[in-house]
Order: C-alpha cells, then sequence, then structure tokens
C-alpha cells in the first residue's frame, strides 16, 4: 500500500500537525508514502528522515502530476482536494477528503464535483459531518478526529515559567490570533476578573494577522500577556492552572487534547466540534459561544473549587486513549484497506 499524502497549505498550523502526526505513525507501520507540498514548507522539515516518505514541491494544484505510482491519494487541505480530483480524473487514482474546517462548502461546480468523486470525506467531528451532509447529501463520510501530538513537558522548564508569575494562577489559550478563536471573549473575561481575582494571570501563545487588534483590546490589562510563537508548548500547558478554547466556530479543537494530556483542566465553547472533546461537566466545562461573563464565571468556579477541576482533568486524561497518533493511525489504515478493496 502506497499513500500519497498532498497538504498544499501556505502556513504551519493544526492541520499540518495532524498531517505530520498521521505520516510518522504510518512510518512507523512500515507504510510507503509520499508527501506533496508547497516549495520550502515546513512539513518537509517537520518530517525529513522519515523512513518510506518521497517528498515532491508543488506551488499549485495542477502541478506534480507526472511520475505516480501510489495506490491512494489523501488531501490534507482545500487545494489538495482540487489536486486529488485531477489525479483521479487524468489516472483513476481514488482520492479521500480529511474535512477540518466547519464552515460551508462552496457551491462552484468544481468544488461539487471535487467533493462528490472522493470515495471518502473523513471529518474530524459530528458538526463538520452535518455540514458536508448537508452540501452533499451523497457524500460517504465518516468521523476521524484528530490526534494529540504529545507535546513534552519537563519540571524543571514548567517550575521555571511558574516562577516567572510569583503569586499567580495562570490561565492559557493556544493558538493563532484569529477572530474566530475567541481570544477576544478571554480578554473581556480577564477584564471582568481583574479587580474580584487580582491574583490571576492570562497568557496568549501563538501569532497571526489578528494580533494588533487583540493586543489594542487588552492595552489597559495588566493581567494579559501576549507571548508570540512558543516551541516549548508542552511546558507551557504543564504550568497552566486552567485551559480556555473559546471559539466561535472551530471544526474540533485539537489543543484541547494537549491540555488534557498534561492534566490542565479545560474550558471550551459550545461551538462546532468542541462538544465532541469536552463533555460538560465530565471532562471540562462547555460555555456558550461569544459570552463572556459565562467564561469568567466557569474559570472562577475551576479555580474556587479544585476536586471539581481535579476530577474532570482526570477523567479526561482517561479518555485520551482514544485520540492518541495510534488510535488515529489505526482509524486511516483501516479506510485506507477499505477504501482499495472496494475499487478492487
Amino acid at each position: 500500500m502506497h499513500i500519497c499524502h498532498v497538504n498544499l497549505a501556505g502556513g504551519f498550523s493544526g492541520g499540518e500537525r495532524q498531517t505530520v502526526n498521521l505520516i510518522r505513525e504510518l512510518a512507523g507501520q512500515n507504510i510507503c508514502q509520499t508527501l506533496i507540498a508547497r516549495p520550502g514548507s515546513r512539513l518537509f522539515s517537520e518530517l525529513k528522515g522519515t523512513p518510506n516518505l518521497g517528498v515532491r514541491e508543488c506551488s499549485h494544484f495542477v502541478l506534480g502530476h507526472s511520475g505516480g505510482g501510489w495506490d491512494l491519494v489523501h488531501c490534507h487541505d482545500g487545494k489538495a482536494v482540487y489536486w486529488g480530483w485531477i489525479e483521479s480524473v487524468v489516472r483513476g487514482t481514488p482520492y479521500i477528503i480529511t474535512r477540518r474546517v466547519d464552515n460551508p462548502i462552496g457551491s462552484g461546480r468544481l468544488t461539487t464535483s471535487a467533493y462528490s468523486r472522493a470515495q471518502t470525506v473523513v471529518c474530524l467531528s459530528s458538526a463538520i459531518r452535518r455540514i458536508v451532509s448537508q452540501r452533499l447529501e451523497s457524500a460517504n463520510t465518516v468521523v476521524i478526529p484528530s490526534s494529540f501530538s504529545a507535546f513534552p513537558a519537563e519540571p524543571r522548564r514548567v517550575r521555571a515559567i511558574r516562577s516567572q508569575y510569583p503569586g499567580k494562577r495562570l490561565v492559557g489559550q493556544v493558538g493563532r490570533l484569529l477572530k474566530h478563536k475567541g481570544y477576544q471573549v478571554t480578554i473581556n473575561a480577564a477584564r471582568k476578573l481583574l479587580d474580584s481575582a487580582p491574583d490571576l494571570h492570562f497568557v496568549f501563545l501563538g501569532e497571526g494577522p489578528d494580533e494588533d487588534w487583540l493586543k489594542e483590546l487588552a492595552e489597559a490589562l495588566p493581567n494579559i500577556s501576549f507571548l508570540g510563537h512558543r516551541d516549548d508548548v508542552g511546558d507551557w500547558l504543564a504550568a497552566l492552572d486552567v485551559f480556555v478554547f473559546p471559539s466561535l466556530s472551530e471544526g474540533l479543537g485539537s489543543t484541547i487534547l494537549e491540555a488534557m494530556q498534561h492534566r490542565v483542566p479545560v474550558i471550551g465553547a459550545s461551538a462546532g466540534g468542541i462538544p465532541d472533546l469536552i463533555k460538560d461537566r465530565e471532562n471540562g466545562l462547555l460555555v456558550p459561544a461569544g459570552d463572556s461573563e459565562a467564561l469568567a464565571s466557569a474559570i472562577q468556579e475551576l479555580l474556587e473549587e479544585p476536586a471539581l477541576a481535579e476530577g474532570l482533568a482526570t477523567k479526561a486524561l482517561e479518555g485520551l486513549k482514544n485520540f492518541s497518533p495510534e488510535a488515529i493511525g489505526r482509524r486511516y489504515c483501516e479506510l485506507y484497506r477499505k477504501v482499495l478493496a472496494e475499487r478492487n
């Protein structure tokens, strides 16, 4: 079995991290793979030295179709969908799509054809599956979530982070600085808690196009720090007292899994695929999307009731076995084999 992974994203974010996780896991199973990505993509450096992996640069989905030899194409982003469609039209190669976002699929004829021709559309969450099915009733869909990335945490480094904020309890949010990620909701919650909980400090890890706007919103708040991109995400997650994920829309929210892995209690918004990961008052807390008052109250509740926080974090950790790279890799392998068997 030879799988061709295509990811033509211009940057490197959650979807690309998941592409890396899957390719590494399949390589450990001695599966032959090819990666097609944009010139200079970080995917190449992340996967350098991976056994049984060929690589090819491709700057546009109409390019890079010479040669081949793979049995199945796996499309990991929006542009890759069209690359897979061309391979199917030209060579008859089957392809699957992983759909990572919960926004509507475009209505154009090419997009409709590309999604309809795919053997399977893998959806990260039930919310994404509903959107795909509403747009394309005939689409063959299946839900396979993201995996956690097991970002490491070293106790000495975690203590060093905590020492930077003496006497403080840390609330953190991690991800691209984008409006739909809900950082502005967290900023408003921090404003509400400034006087009633002066020992709280909010740390934001990430960068993005809305950074200046968000910093302007938080300009007068001494209880917020923007830390930019960090390579030591695991250390920072392990240093938190509470992790928040108040996205207004979200395909799934794999960073929630990373926080759970470090036994940090999580609060998420009831938006998109987040409720697939967080079951309210079972393994975390859910609040209405966009509601900063509810977010502030949830933060206070977890910090004032340590037994509740510990219980939620413990339950979350117990459920992570279903989101390990090994578990997700097995599910994709089963899907690959099923698709190929149906084609023969």
